[in-house]
C-alpha cells in the first residue's frame, strides 16, 4: 500500500500514525489509547487512519518493526558512527555503543518494555515475531561478548551455559531496567516533557550501570573502569541532547 503524504511535504501519514500512536503509548498507556485518539494526535481522520491499519493491533506491530530496524542499525554499527557488520572483537568501544544504543532505544519505546508481556499474550502474531527477533538478539549478543572471553578480559566463561546464562541476564535487565526504575520511584510523575525525560534518562543511567554491574564479577578490572568511563561519558552526552 502506497504511503501519502499531506500537502506541506510532512512526514507519511502511514508513519505520522506510528509516531502518534508511540507518543501516546508512552504517555498514557497502550490500553487507555483508541485508534480515535490516535488519529486525532496525527490529525487526520479516523477513517484515513484504518485506511492504512485495520486496528491498534496492527500499528503496534508497525511499531515494534520500527525498534527493531533502528536496533539492526545499532548492533551493525562500529565506533565512530560508521556503517559494517557487529564487530566480533574485543572492542571495549562497541560494546558500549551496543550497551546505550539499545537503553535509549528501550527509552524511546518505553510502552513496549512496560506493557510486553501482556502485548504479546494479546496478540499471538507480535509473540511469534518477538520471539524471533530476541532470540536473534540474544545469539548476536553471544558473538560479541565471546571475543572478550577469549581475549581474557571477561574471566571465568569457559562454559558456554554460563556465557549464554550472562548474556540473558544482561538482556533483560537492559530490557525492563526503565519500568523497574519507574516501579521504585515514589515521587509524583513530572508534569513537563523536560522534566519526564530527566528521569528517563536517571532510568537509563541506572539500567546501563546494572548491566555493568552484573559483568563487573567476570571483567578484567582495567576493562571494566574503561567501561564505566566510556558509558558514564555516552550517558551524559545523550542528557544533553534531550
Amino acid at each position: 500500500m502506497a504511503r501519502t503524504t499531506n500537502r506541506s511535504g510532512a512526514r507519511p501519514t502511514r508513519d505520522r500514525i506510528v509516531d502518534s500512536a508511540i507518543a501516546l503509548f508512552n504517555e498514557q498507556g497502550v490500553s487507555a489509547v483508541t485508534t480515535n485518539h490516535v488519529a486525532e494526535h496525527a490529525e487526520i481522520s479516523p477513517g484515513n487512519l484504518y485506511y492504512h491499519f485495520a486496528n491498534k493491533e496492527e500499528i503496534i506491530r508497525e511499531a515494534f518493526e520500527r525498534v527493531n530496524n533502528e536496533a539492526d542499525a545499532i548492533w551493525t554499527a562500529k565506533p565512530g558512527g560508521a556503517p559494517g557488520p557487529v564487530p566480533r572483537s574485543s572492542d571495549v568501544g562497541s560494546f558500549h555503543l551496543m550497551l546505550i544504543g539499545n537503553l535509549e532505544l528501550f527509552a524511546k519505546y518505553a510502552f513496549l518494555a512496560r506493557e510486553l508481556p501482556a502485548l504479546l499474550r494479546a496478540d499471538p502474531v507480535l509473540r511469534v515475531r518477538y520471539t524471533e527477533i530476541a532470540q536473534r538478539r540474544t545469539r548476536e549478543l553471544e558473538d560479541v561478548v565471546r571475543p572478550f572471553a577469549k581475549a581474557g578480559l571477561l574471566r571465568n566463561l569457559d562454559d558456554p551455559e554460563d556465557l549464554r546464562a550472562l548474556v540473558e541476564t544482561a538482556w533483560v535487565l537492559a530490557l525492563f531496567c526503565t519500568p523497574y526504575a519507574e516501579t521504585i520511584d515514589t515521587q509524583p510523575v513530572p508534569r513537563t516533557a523536560k522534566a519526564r525525560a530527566a528521569r528517563l534518562h536517571e532510568a537509563i543511567e541506572r539500567g546501563a550501570l546494572l548491566v555493568l554491574h552484573l559483568l563487573r564479577p567476570y571483567l578484567d578490572p582495567l576493562a571494566y573502569t574503561g567501561l564505566v568511563v566510556l558509558v558514564r561519558s555516552q550517558l551524559e552526552a545523550f542528557g544533553a541532547s534531550r
